[in-house]
């Protein structure tokens, strides 16, 4: 039995990765800052990248990539791996092996089990990344081999991505000068400090989505200064505003994993799990 994607809308949520199978909307022109894995599920789906539009099953978009997508049925499937945790050469690899027509309907077809399988286990705890991996792809990303001094500002960074970490004070806590160090995370991480803390504000917004907060609230719990620059700064992210990504994310089911459990406050902890249970 084909389980309905219409039947299945879900977001896995942890540090590093986030498994998105619901509503796109009509997007702008958007620039996430992860490795993004789109998955046509029923159907295809169209990418435009530079102007050009393209008919896919699977597409892979690189962290900062500008790109705007559509469907026929208005749904998508999104996986975002950060960049941080998987080696740039390996996933290339590995994606242009899976860019065939029938290999990618074959993922796209793993890709909709897996959603399935995680929608029944509801709130149950949920497996570490590398499980997560092994469910939706078939084998456990390869992870890069990062300078130690950048990957203590990543995990701090990561743990507490509201709070803003100026680069100066981040390089001193690494021993290195500051351009330095500016050329080094964006050697090891792929993207510069400034785009990879933005990033993981605009990432964070993810946690209140289904959350019966008012947007002024959301924007100060995820670190912005003021609702208007939320706004703006949420909209080039994911090329739709706060309200719209709200909206069809209502009643949503969201399934954190154990990391991101001690990020919840003591006193919406009980909300937030009937949350991800669906209720």
């Amino acid at each position: 039995m084909v389980t309905r994607v219409n039947d299945s809308r879900l977001m896995v949520m942890g540090r590093e990765r986030v498994f998105y199978l619901g509503l796109l909307g009509v997007p702008s022109q958007r620039a996430l800052g992860a490795y993004t894995l789109y998955s046509g599920l029923e159907r295809s789906f169209s990418i435009c990248i530079d102007g050009v539009w393209q008919s896919r099953w699977l597409a892979m978009m690189p962290p900062g990539q500008p790109h705007r997508i559509r469907t026929e049925d208005g749904l998508i499937s999104a996986i975002l791996l950060e960049p941080e945790t998987v080696d740039a050469g390996h996933l290339h690899e590995w994606a242009a092996w899976m860019d065939g027509v029938g290999r990618a309907r074959g993922l796209a077809d793993r890709i909709r089990s897996a959603y399935a399988r995680l929608r029944r286990q509801g709130g149950a705890p949920l497996p570490a990344a590398g499980d997560l991996d092994r469910l939706f792809f078939g084998r456990v990303l390869t992870r890069p081999d990062m300078d130690p001094r950048v990957a203590q500002v990543v995990r701090t960074i990561q743990a507490d991505p509201r709070s803003c970490y100026p680069a100066r004070d981040c390089a001193a806590e690494a021993s290195l000068s500051f351009s330095r160090f500016l050329h080094l995370f964006k050697q090891e991480t792929g993207v510069s400090f400034r785009k990879f803390r933005a990033w993981k504000r605009a990432r964070s917004v993810l946690f209140h989505v289904n959350r019966r907060h008012s947007m002024t609230e959301v924007a100060l719990e995820a670190g912005y200064p003021d609702a208007a620059h939320f706004s703006r700064c949420v909209r080039q992210v994911y090329g739709l505003c706060p309200s719209e990504i709200f909206s069809g994310s209502r009643r949503m089911p969201i399934l954190l994993q154990a990391d991101m459990l001690a990020d919840i406050p003591v006193a919406d902890s009980t909300s937030f799990r009937m949350a991800s249970n669906g209720a």
